[in-house]
């Protein structure tokens, strides 16, 4: 008797969710024509792919009967999804986002600039289809640049021309809403790496600025003053916020919001920044940390920032984050919870609760961080 071959997963990106208008964000999927879509990518992602099978899954749109819309779109690295194994647990993945987004067809974006792109292709979607994956529209480009020729994998002579990534409608509504578009993964990646000169300016500050707030609170004594320290401290936190985009605060102020973080109430508050106009800010505050620290403190900062990207959709940005703060602290509750949601393909909505939360802990001490 043969061996099966064991069903793996390639290596991928967590799916990106069509987002909520109402937040402010563009409906995934309203594109024109092939070149445009593919220009879209790399707003879509967050980031410009590249050796990488793209795949969008596609909806009914919930107001306009016969339209369809994006709903879904998931990168995976295309060397780890070449074979028959990988292509099968790619299926699977795919059929559980399926089933949340109700998805009805799957388009496949093929980016390979490597001689063998036709023949990889080719195997490619023969892999897919022998594991179920029947995509409705799929073509090839070698990258996602102005001008750059595609070729319909499926309809021979159907080809053309990418638009221009940075101007697809896609990408400006990102960009006004305040989302970066970067040109690689790596630099996504790159956003909460270890700075070790950053970690050695702020380790001397971080001791005493935990038995600071310590004491501050020990001499506090009654519920009312602590009530009023942490609000106090609060807006201070709220301050470094402010700038943290333009100028990164100091090594000692940096080891004060980390000691402030390490408050589960201040924390929680924190989280609701999330839903708030000052999400961008906060997120710089949180990178900044993560850099600076290591253990648990590393792990609250990037899962904060985790909770941030995932709570505006960009749950590739999330998943980063989250494997950053499990790395730095396998157990930690909060990366643990955002990871299984991130694992069961929870749209955003179904996690803002916390960051709602948060601005409910805020009013208590009537701050508004909305």
């Amino acid at each position: 008797m043969e061996a099966k071959d064991e069903v793996r997963a390639p290596e991928f990106d967590e799916p990106v969710r069509d987002p909520d208008p109402a937040e402010g964000n563009i409906a995934l999927g309203r594109v024109a024509d092939p070149g445009e879509l593919i220009s879209a990518i790399p707003a879509m992602l967050g980031f410009c792919p590249t050796r990488s099978l793209v795949v969008a899954l596609l909806g009914s749109h919930p107001e306009n009967e016969g339209v369809q819309v994006i709903g879904a779109v998931t990168r995976f690295d295309i060397d780890s999804a070449a074979g028959p194994a990988e292509a099968r647990g790619l299926a699977r993945m795919l059929e559980s986002v399926r089933q949340c987004q109700n998805s009805s067809s799957t388009m496949v974006v093929v980016i390979d600039d490597r001689p063998t792109w036709s023949t990889n292709a080719e195997y490619l979607l023969g892999h897919l289809a022998r594991a179920g994956i029947e995509p409705s529209h799929a073509w090839w480009v070698a990258q996602i640049a102005t001008g750059v020729e595609y070729r319909d994998l499926l309809r021979h002579g159907r080809d053309g021309s990418v638009g221009d990534p940075r101007a697809s409608t896609v990408a400006f509504a990102r960009v006004v809403c305040g989302h970066q578009i970067y040109a690689a993964r790596h630099e996504l990646a790159d956003l909460l790496d270890s700075d070790p000169v950053l970690a050695q300016q702020v380790l001397p500050y971080r001791g005493g600025a935990v038995a600071r707030y310590r004491d501050d609170l020990a001499a506090a004594r009654t519920p009312d003053r602590v009530r009023e320290l942490r609000r106090d401290r609060i807006l201070w936190v709220l301050s470094q916020i402010s700038t943290a985009e333009e100028e990164r605060p100091s090594a000692q102020d940096l080891a004060m919001v980390v000691a402030l973080l390490r408050d589960r109430t201040i924390r929680d508050i924190m989280y609701g920044l999330a839903r708030s106009q000052y999400h961008s800010a906060a997120e710089a505050l949180w990178r900044q940390i993560a850099s600076a620290t290591d253990g648990l403190d590393r792990a609250e900062a990037a899962t904060m920032f985790a909770y941030s990207a995932y709570h505006r959709a960009n749950t590739v940005l999330a998943g980063i984050a989250i494997a950053t703060a499990l790395d730095a602290e396998p157990t930690h509750a909060m990366a643990e919870l955002l990871a299984i949601a991130l694992d069961e393909h929870l749209p955003p909505e179904e996690i803002r609760s916390l960051a709602e939360a948060g601005v409910v802990v805020a009013a208590d001490l009537c701050l508004d961080i909305t």
